[in-house]
């Protein structure tokens, strides 16, 4: 086993969807989870693309409670591709005797295989091999590739090529009671011998996704042209049948090439007719793998992590972790992120799957260090998310009765407090208050990314034109937040939550949070601190023109030296710090 590789031998319906998680292949635009082409969603399975940002906000009633949330939608899916005798049923790997299988993730090329030989209850002995990637050079293609041979027998084969919108977002079990159907069909259609595209939209925010595909059929070297039987239903599915002789020892080459383009996209027409056109012209397999294979080659020789170990399988297993990490995170952040001015954060699992429902919270901190040092106009298209939503941010700080700006602990398309109020308990099956958006240590982690750019790019003008604006307005959240206990002599904070979401409270207590907890406070004064030393990184001009729209005061600066030098930090018997 390679370094390189995620590999995974034999089928194991209960590891599926575990599996189908960590091969997700992905390019910053979108992601597409590693289901089988013949999968459907059910028990062991969960077909998922995800756009980047792709967010819709629906209602549920669950026991007499009005619930909204806005998630992360499951795109339709492209996947769709599958066989049959003419004398037998659909393909399905758990209906057959396998003889072999194995599926691999190239981590090198974020290019995932997987082969299988099987036997079916006719007793025929066949061999299919699929490759596909989720294009990193050309961001709004996707490709994959079936070889299917036959070891034993002749016959005729029946090829299902299709594109599902009949989607709704089921992929968490403890969401599965709320609302999930988010798309809403507009048409299907067929284009020129060998194409069908789809066009959705979903049901809220009114994205339009238009998905095209083009499938073709080669026997050796040589273009094969079928008749072709188009099925078609009103709730959003579109395929094509057709089919082909098969001889023992010559393989069937099917090439299915895919684009997916939104109605957000920049430097587009219209949807569909873009992804029409680039399905249609999109090349063969193996040279859209080239192309692939370079963009990440590049990627790889920014980010790769050089390191010994005594231990060789120690450094392997090692080395395989940190570069599958690695894949993830440029996979979810790429430069097509900030090639295509994506409108984005960085979600805690990336563009995935549905857990967290996609929002952006503060985990943007462990991953902004990584990015600053290779790529940093990553870093900084993902600082004008936050940029773009300060108008969210200051009006929620003003409905809180505080100042300046307070950014949410979950966000979503438009920068609101994504947090529930209330959640059901899936153990006990009570409401119970959610307040986890007390978890102000978000807004202090939003300047720690700002301040970790700067450091590394000395990027003054972004500084002045963005991101001290964010600083200074965080800054006033922390002061309005910030009391004087004249018993300590210090300045508190109370009612808060810290990063240990467990301590959300005290024991009959009127209201939720806990007093000091230590890393906010800590962090509340490394914010001020910041804000205070842009006084003197700033121009003149460009520090007036601040003070001038915030109509920021020297009372406030003196306000935050003095919280910054007597701050209270809780610690036991003089020693160690508590955690409030």
């Amino acid at each position: 086993m390679s370094s390189w590789s995620l590999v995974y031998h034999g089928y194991d319906p209960q590891e599926e969807r575990l599996r189908e998680a960590l091969c997700t292949l992905g390019n910053g635009y979108f992601c597409t989870r590693a289901a089988a082409e013949e999968a459907e969603a059910g028990e062991h399975h969960y077909p998922g693309t995800y756009l980047a940002g792709g967010y819709n906000r629906l209602t549920s009633e669950i026991d007499g409670q009005i619930i909204e949330n806005e998630s992360l939608v499951n795109l339709p899916n492209w996947l769709p591709l599958s066989f049959r005798c003419v004398d037998g049923t659909w393909f399905d790997v758990e209906r057959t005797t396998i003889l072999d299988y194995c599926q691999t993730l190239d981590l090198r090329r974020g290019l995932l295989e997987r082969r299988i030989r099987f036997r079916d209850a006719q007793d025929r002995t066949t061999r299919l091999t699929s490759r596909r990637l989720v294009h990193m050079n050309w961001p709004h293609l996707a490709a994959l590739q079936w070889k299917l041979e036959a070891e034993d027998w002749d016959g005729r084969v029946q090829f299902r090529t299709a594109l599902d919108g009949r989607i709704r977002n089921a992929g968490v079990e403890r969401y599965r009671a709320l609302s999930g159907r988010h798309l809403e069909p507009i048409r299907a259609g067929s284009f020129g011998r060998d194409g069908i595209s789809l066009l959705v939209r979903t049901n809220q925010s009114r994205l339009e996704i238009a998905e095209a595909a083009c499938t073709r059929l080669w026997e050796g070297e040589e273009l094969q042209d079928p008749d072709r039987q188009q099925v078609e239903t009103p709730d959003g599915y579109i395929a094509q049948l057709f089919t082909q002789p098969i001889q023992r020892g010559t393989p069937l080459v099917l090439e299915k090439n895919v684009a997916l383009y939104t109605s957000r996209d920049p430097a587009i027409s219209e949807s569909e007719w873009e992804a029409r056109r680039d399905a249609r012209c999109a090349p063969r397999f193996e040279t859209q793998l080239q192309a692939h294979d370079q963009a990440w080659r590049h990627l790889w020789h920014q980010f790769g992590i050089r390191f010994r170990d005594r231990d060789a399988a120690r450094e392997e297993r090692t080395a395989r972790t940190l570069r599958l990490h690695t894949l993830h995170l440029l996979q979810t952040a790429s430069p097509n992120t900030t090639d295509m001015a994506l409108d984005v954060g960085i979600p805690p699992r990336g563009w995935t799957g549905e857990a967290y429902r996609g929002h952006i919270m503060w985990d943007e901190l462990f991953i902004f260090p990584f990015l600053n040092l290779r790529i940093p106009e990553i870093t900084r298209n993902i600082l004008l998310y936050r940029f773009r939503r300060l108008t969210e941010a200051r009006r929620a700080a003003r409905t809180a009765g505080l100042r300046g700006a307070m950014y949410p602990w979950q966000s979503g398309s438009d920068g609101r407090e994504e947090s529930q109020t209330v959640h059901l308990n899936p153990r006990s099956g009570r409401w119970i208050p959610d307040h986890s958006n007390l978890q102000r240590h978000v807004n202090a982690a939003i300047v720690y990314n700002i301040w970790n750019h700067y450091e590394v790019t000395r990027d003054r003008a972004f500084l002045a034109y963005y991101g001290a604006e964010m600083i200074l307005e965080i800054a006033r959240l922390f002061d309005s937040l910030t009391e004087y206990d004249d018993t300590r002599e210090r300045f508190v904070i109370r009612g808060v939550i810290g990063p240990d979401e467990y301590h959300e409270g005290y024991p009959d207590a009127d209201q939720p949070g806990v007093d000091n907890n230590a890393y906010t406070n800590v962090l509340v004064v490394w914010a001020l601190r910041r804000a205070l030393e842009l006084c003197d990184l700033l121009s003149e001009d460009a520090l007036q023109r601040l003070r001038n729209k915030l109509a920021l005061r020297d009372a406030e600066l003196d306000r935050w030296r003095a919280i910054t030098h007597r701050m209270f930090v809780p610690f036991h018997n003089g020693q160690i710090i508590s955690q409030f």
